[in-house]
């Protein structure tokens, strides 16, 4: 956990220092971010731990608890590199990072309670159903997050299915019931999905912003129709799975047509760039 989490909070002081100019002591924190890949087991084909000398830890299988992670499995903890989605890709390689994400969900109890496969009781898989969106995927991205807004939360004795800490588990909702969500909060984009609500407004503090409202429009929305066929951003078609800060913050309307089934040519992946670039 700590390697994995280090490596994305080195991102973090890299993007810092950048804004600052700080050229070499960004270059260096982002070298550090690639830590992650140290953890990368070939024998295994996952993240594993290794011990003060950098040997392996004895390896019980991906959903063992404990095995170096932090309240999660290997299984859970092993998608925790949010600053670098398509350098995991490269790791595992595409075909199998989509296997291997479609039966993570797949294997999910359908109350979403604490569990060894995407257990949305606990922080370290809140990014998870999000990374579809990066390997061409989006409409899978589309029907979990809809399932896990139905499923997961209610207005019940379990309308939160796990300890709230800090608001993690209600500001969870509110994004992806919005239709919009970070997967690396430091960056610039937010991940784009099927919204719960068919309007929902977001009024922009005028002292930074002066686009006025963002609003989300999901025309025929409805239970079953939780798949996106199609995308405009104030008036012209828009193709992408995903939005830029910048343009949230310019103000304008992003509509949405749903529909009952996936539409596979719409939504494509968020750029891959380098840290300059961002």
């Amino acid at each position: 956990s700590m390697t994995l989490e280090y490596a994305y909070s080195d991102w973090c002081m890299g993007r810092f220092a950048e804004s600052l100019k700080k050229e070499t002591d960004a270059a260096e924190y982002y070298r550090r971010s690639m830590a992650y890949t140290n953890l990368w087991c070939p024998e295994v084909k996952w993240m594993r731990a290794r011990d003060k000398t950098g040997a392996w830890t004895k390896w019980e299988g991906k959903t063992r608890h404990g095995q170096g992670c932090v309240e999660s499995n290997p299984y859970q903890q092993g998608w925790f590199v949010p600053h670098d989605v398509y350098g995991l890709v490269d790791l595992m390689g595409k075909d199998f990072f989509i296997q291997e994400l479609t039966a993570f969900f797949d294997k999910t109890p359908e109350d979403f309670l604490w569990n060894d496969y995407y257990n949305h009781p606990n922080e370290p898989c809140h990014h998870v159903a999000f990374l579809f969106n990066y390997v061409g995927r989006p409409w899978l991205t589309q029907k979990w997050t809809r399932t896990i807004c139905k499923k997961a939360y209610g207005t019940g004795v379990r309308g939160l299915c796990g300890n709230e800490d800090v608001g993690q588990m209600s500001a969870w909702y509110v994004l992806a019931a919005m239709g919009l969500h970070p997967v690396c909060p430091g960056d610039n984009i937010y991940l784009i999905t099927s919204p719960v609500f068919s309007k929902v407004s977001i009024r922009l503090d005028p002292a930074y912003y002066a686009g006025g409202t963002f609003t989300v429009v999901a025309k025929n929305n409805a239970p079953d129709n939780l798949y996106i066929q199609s995308a405009k951003l104030n008036g012209k078609p828009f193709e992408r799975a995903w939005i830029t800060q910048q343009e949230v913050v310019a103000g304008g309307t992003l509509e949405l047509q749903m529909g009952p089934a996936p539409n596979t040519a719409w939504g494509t992946p968020p750029k891959r760039v380098v840290n300059a670039e961002r």
